[in-house]
């Protein structure tokens, strides 16, 4: 009895360490990662419940966590990005992305588009942009890059790329999408 006793003390102890980590996680992130996800999804409510479910996939999850393969922080952002992919993939898939015509009509006279887009903060267009034009490791790379507070390198360590590859990609990523962006507005 006595070791079955100390088996289940010794759970109930670690399960509580975890919930204090959870919590100290969710004090050190959540408004991080809340801004990350509500500059993709630009909707304050989607956002809201996006970054609740994210911190439920978190908490879910936390067991799994290997601090050797990436820092704390970088594997909130891995699964904020998969999360807010996904919720892309279902509104796609419903249709509820659309442009208005105002919209439209701002950018005709845009010397840059990419950077217009990105100031007013229409992630939703960059995002379906980016992904109708590039290649899923490219994709990836560019929503980090535009969307999370990660430098290159934690993109490189979260994504296990080289560095170098982040800034190629960025560099080559960039110009296609200004030429879409472009195009698009042009066409």
């Amino acid at each position: 009895m006595s070791v079955l006793y100390t088996v289940m003390r010794r759970r109930n102890e670690m399960d509580k360490m975890t919930e204090n980590y959870f919590e100290d996680i969710v004090n050190d992130y959540y408004n991080e990662i809340f801004h990350y996800i509500r500059k993709q999804t630009n909707h304050l409510e989607d956002a809201k419940d996006l970054t609740q479910e994210v911190f439920m996939k978190v908490h879910k999850n936390l067991k799994s966590y290997n601090p050797q393969k990436a820092s704390i922080r970088t594997w909130i952002y891995r699964i904020s990005h998969n999360h807010v992919m996904n919720y892309f993939k279902k509104a796609y898939k419903r249709h509820e992305v659309s442009v208005d015509d105002m919209f439209i009509d701002y950018f005709n006279s845009s010397e840059d588009i990419l950077e217009q887009f990105i100031q007013i903060d229409d992630s939703m267009m960059i995002v379906k942009t980016m992904e109708r034009i590039l290649n899923s490791k490219h994709f990836k790379i560019m929503n980090l890059y535009f969307f999370s507070e990660l430098s290159k390198e934690d993109i490189s360590i979260s994504l296990n790329i080289p560095v170098k590859t982040i800034y190629n990609t960025i560099n080559v990523s960039i110009k296609k999408i200004k030429k879409e962006l472009e195009g698009f507005i042009d066409g």
